[in-house]
């Protein structure tokens, strides 16, 4: 092998080393907005009902727990795709913990916005982690004044039940 063979196979290694890292740094690195999401939902025919009071862990930083109650909402910030949820199902009255649940989530490398069912986590569902409904990758769709199409800028979604539907292959 000559010299200048020798010179470009470290040259491409060395480049291939440097995308390598940079697509590791990329995974570990990357936001997702995720919404934990405690409303009661049926997933593949079986109903989970909301819990009605408890605290969410996000990976085991407690001073970082949050309460939720029957059909809450919250939007949190994760970095990285490996996260581990504990959920402490609350007695209201006394805050005493009556159980919990711990579970591994990974999020997914193509989508950037993801929804959490406690109540599927909690009974154990095998489609915990589906597509945040609420966010829409496209380009924003602004009506004309004169279009006639309906505002519904600010409207509420329900939060009775979120049919999260079958997630068969």
């Amino acid at each position: 092998m000559g010299a200048g063979t020798r010179r470009v196979a470290v040259q491409a290694l060395v480049v291939l080393l440097l995308a390598g890292i940079g697509f590791l740094m990329y995974k570990i690195g990357r936001e997702f907005d995720v919404i934990i999401d405690n409303g009661t939902v049926n997933i593949d025919g079986a109903r989970y009902e909301a819990m009605d009071y408890g605290m969410v862990i996000i990976d085991g930083d407690e001073k970082k727990g949050f309460n939720m109650w029957a059909k809450d909402r919250v939007i949190k910030k994760m970095i990285g795709s490996e996260h581990r949820l504990s959920i402490q199902i609350m007695n209201e009255d006394d805050d005493s913990v009556v159980k919990t649940v711990e579970r591994g989530i990974t999020l997914g490398f193509d989508q950037r916005a993801m929804m959490v069912s406690i109540p599927a986590v909690i009974g154990d569902a095998p489609g915990i982690l589906t597509p945040n409904p609420l966010y829409s990758p496209g380009p924003a769709v602004v009506p004309d004044e004169g279009s006639g199409a309906p505002d519904t800028a600010g409207d509420e979604i329900p939060q009775d039940e979120y049919p999260i539907g079958d997630i068969s292959p």
